[in-house]
């Protein structure tokens, strides 16, 4: 009997490798372990962030990743991308998960948003720097390509911590030799009617313009 179980077990295996799981429709399907797809895949886009890029408090499927989905395959770029962002994350628990989130997707690239939270948390800033360049050091290392996300944070901490902030991304991306985002929630922060409640998260209106800040500094590391 086990016998029949495993032989009808690698016979179904065989037949989806042979037709791949495009053949099927099916979203969110993935082959039985051990079973991997003759077709070629997609690159993948490791979208590596926090609440902002997690879609919290809308619809998944109106976050500015999401649009960056569709927005590549309009675009007829093939690659598919892997949202691994949660919600409240820091750099140090970022950089404890990072690894694995590479074995698992082997990206091409790595969209980079962390550090709102460190800063929110008025972590030191050196802390933060240094956890961003342990991310990017092991994301080179895997093979992807790094895209960072700078951000600004409220005055709270004073000028020199708002001003320390901010600049540790342009300094990474010079030392690391790889392209930033100045500011993702450029001409979103100071309009009230395209944040949340929460004072901090950018709502459904804001998504699509999240991703036009973010797309011309992303459109150079594509290959078609």
């Amino acid at each position: 009997m086990l016998f029949r179980l495993g032989l009808r077990f690698k016979t179904v295996c065989l037949r989806l490798c042979l037709i791949g799981t495009a053949g099927l429709g099916l979203v969110g399907f993935s082959l039985p372990a051990g079973c991997a797809p003759t077709a070629t895949a997609k690159p993948t886009i490791l979208v590596y962030g926090d609440s902002l890029s997690a879609a919290y408090g809308i619809a998944q499927q109106q976050g500015w990743v999401a649009l960056l989905q569709e927005k590549l395959s309009r675009d007829n770029y093939a690659y598919q991308v892997v949202n691994a962002s949660v919600s409240g994350e820091t750099t140090s628990g970022g950089l404890s998960r990072l690894s694995q989130a590479l074995a698992a997707n082997k990206p091409a690239i790595v969209i980079l948003e962390l550090g709102a939270n460190d800063g929110l948390r008025g972590l030191p800033v050196k802390a933060m720097q240094t956890n961003l360049g342990k991310m990017i050091k092991l994301s080179k290392t895997a093979g992807a390509s790094v895209l960072i996300i700078g951000m600004h944070i409220p005055p709270n901490y004073g000028p020199q911590y708002t001003k320390s902030f901010h600049q540790s991304y342009a300094q990474l991306s010079q030392q690391h030799k790889i392209a930033v985002v100045g500011f993702m929630l450029d001409d979103i922060a100071a309009k009230p009617e395209l944040i949340q409640a929460d004072g901090l998260h950018p709502n459904a209106l804001a998504q699509p313009i999240v991703l036009q800040n973010i797309w011309p500094q992303l459109r150079p590391m594509l290959k078609k």
